[in-house]
């Protein structure tokens, strides 16, 4: 009889948490409904000019600008779109990043987003570094353009548009993180007993810069470290990230039901802003 009270005590728990994650999801869907009804019905010219000013008031508040902003995007998530990467994409510009990876664990049939459409492909043989500029963004997906100059978006610099910013897009891939890093050791173990590697390992700071340019060779590309990371998951999970790469970056998970919009990604970097990393002080 116990017995079978407590299986159905479990069946009743089950029930209670599928209906509770039932109802947050809807009234995360509802809520980001709304807000986005919101910005759209207030036009195209006011919602660009309430993000020109809201990232003007936040790049002139920052104490620190992130050089390297990694996006990371849940296999579950179903919000992030080639719509809000391009969003994202136009803040990071104009607050001044020079650098934006993006790390999408999603399949391609599970809302996988390609960053050619976006982007303008780099020449160089790793095929994935990309270029995003004002100039891309009007042409392809008509995004953030200020109604001023055919060629410059809000957030390009300069008048008369001569000037047009360029961001550096990064495509990882699962590829690129623990299994990189582990090749990369192995080599290195491999010829332990080599001069090179013995006086590596007498001092550390010149074991840290092999082991960093080992990894840039078979990467491709060069870009500094990423100081700031937004997961886009219902959890913080990084799910493998370039471990060696992140290990000062600082995380802010965005849950995946939620609405993100420019007011989002500044109260993301008001966060970043206001933390200091001690560096073992």
């Amino acid at each position: 009889m116990i017995e079978v009270i407590c299986l159905l005590l479990g069946k009743l728990l089950l029930l209670l948490v599928g209906a509770y994650e039932l109802l947050r999801r809807q009234q995360q869907t509802l809520y980001a409904l709304v807000r986005g009804s919101y910005d759209f019905c207030r036009g195209k010219d006011a919602r660009e000019r309430h993000e020109r000013r809201l990232l003007a008031e936040c790049k002139a508040s920052l104490t620190k600008v992130p050089q390297h902003l990694v996006l990371i995007i849940a296999p579950d998530d179903h919000y992030v779109n080639a719509r809000r990467l391009n969003a994202i994409f136009g803040y990071a510009m104009a607050i001044g990043i020079k650098h934006v990876s993006v790390y999408d664990r999603r399949e391609e049939k599970d809302s996988y987003v390609e960053l050619e459409p976006l982007c303008q492909p780099r020449e160089d043989p790793s095929g994935r570094c990309y270029i995003w500029t004002a100039r891309t963004v009007h042409h392809k997906t008509n995004g953030h353009t200020n109604g001023h100059h055919k060629r410059s978006n809000g957030y390009a610099n300069g008048v008369n548009g001569t000037h047009i910013p360029q961001l550096q897009v990064y495509r990882i891939r699962p590829a690129d993180c623990h299994a990189l890093i582990a090749d990369v050791c192995r080599d290195l173990y491999e010829i332990r007993k080599t001069p090179l590697v013995q006086d590596l390992l007498q001092k550390r700071e010149s074991l840290t810069d092999e082991i960093t340019l080992r990894l840039s060779q078979r990467l491709g590309y060069e870009a500094p470290d990423p100081d700031l990371g937004i997961i886009f998951a219902r959890q913080t999970c990084t799910y493998g990230l370039m471990p060696w790469h992140v290990r000062f970056t600082e995380f802010h998970t965005h849950h995946s039901d939620r609405y993100f919009n420019v007011e989002c990604f500044t109260k993301v970097l008001y966060r970043y802003s206001r933390c200091e990393q001690r560096w073992g002080k």
